[in-house]
């Protein structure tokens, strides 16, 4: 992801939605990585499903989806 991403992402409602925030908490647990790592893992998974990335982040907290 590139820093000009980064930055469309955090201006974005996603950003704003606890959810993508609790799920960037889980993967970060699940991974052992950083939280911005864990943010881009949720974005890619988010992507290559073509799922949107709240929709993806509730599939993390539900435990659906799991990165270990």
């Amino acid at each position: 992801m590139t820093i000009e991403s980064r930055q469309q992402l955090r201006q974005s409602g996603s950003w704003h939605n606890p959810q993508v925030h609790q799920a960037t908490g889980v993967i970060v647990a699940q991974t052992n990585t950083d939280p911005d790592s864990a943010l881009l893992l949720l974005i890619e998974q988010a992507e290559s499903s073509g799922l949107p990335v709240e929709a993806m982040a509730a599939a993390v907290i539900a435990r659906e989806i799991n990165f270990t």
